[in-house]
């Protein structure tokens, strides 16, 4: 049965962070039921995961663009559901992604019910689009990671300020056109911060002000929780 189950993410097994793929299983018994999963651990090592059930049609088919979960993280028609429902196995993590040169791999499997493998694929989501620059700034009291798109300019720009320091958003806007600076509330754990400097924000900020390729000088700052992006 593993050999004659296939599963197959359209259109590429590789494709950007936030693009929809399209998931579907083929050679299963008609109306088989299945469990369907993905998971990913993020760059701190934290694991996500997601599963929902599902029937094949007459031809031993699932596709999760026209078939209903039955059950599971999501249920009802989601083509992306599987992604979008991904839960932390630990309480209280979120997704963090401290370098978005590297792809986000997502594992996607078929099990039956039972629990017996009948088929896996890997799906590689990338957070920059070619042309788009990361580069580490270390001026002052500024360490942080500059994104910036391939084009000429000027770009909008945005001082982005989550909670801990992920890396999906600022090259997720970046591959939008806009050069974003991130500078995280915590760098670090934060169960003994006691107190924030405020001027290492203002020194952040006017560095991406004098940015010759920011448009007019003017920077948008936004206060953000750091959370999942799809």
């Amino acid at each position: 049965m593993f050999s004659q189950v296939r599963l197959k993410l359209l259109p590429s097994i590789k494709c950007m962070f936030d693009e929809p793929i399209q998931v579907k299983v083929a050679g299963l018994r008609p109306r088989q039921v299945v469990n369907m999963r993905a998971k990913l651990t993020d760059d701190k090592g934290a694991v996500f995961s997601s599963s929902a059930t599902y029937r094949a049609d007459g031809s031993g088919e699932v596709d999760l663009k026209r078939d209903p979960s039955l059950g599971g993280s999501n249920v009802g028609v989601e083509p992306m559901g599987l992604l979008c429902s991904m839960r932390p196995h630990t309480m209280h993590k979120i997704y963090l992604k401290t370098n978005a040169i590297n792809p986000q791999v997502v594992k996607f499997s078929v099990n039956e019910e039972e629990g017996r493998l009948l088929a896996e694929m890997t799906n590689e989501r990338l957070l920059m689009r070619d042309g788009v620059t990361r580069i580490s700034v270390n001026e002052g009291n500024i360490r942080l990671v500059l994104f910036t798109p391939p084009e000429k300019g000027p770009f909008p720009a945005l001082f982005d300020i989550p909670t801990f320091i992920s890396e999906a958003r600022p090259s997720l806007l970046a591959n939008k056109g806009f050069m974003v600076l991130p500078m995280a509330v915590y760098n670090k754990k934060g169960d003994n911060i006691t107190e924030t400097h405020l001027d290492h924000f203002e020194e952040a900020m006017n560095f991406l002000k004098q940015q010759p390729k920011v448009g007019d000088g003017s920077v948008e700052g936004e206060v953000v929780r750091s959370r999942w992006v799809w």
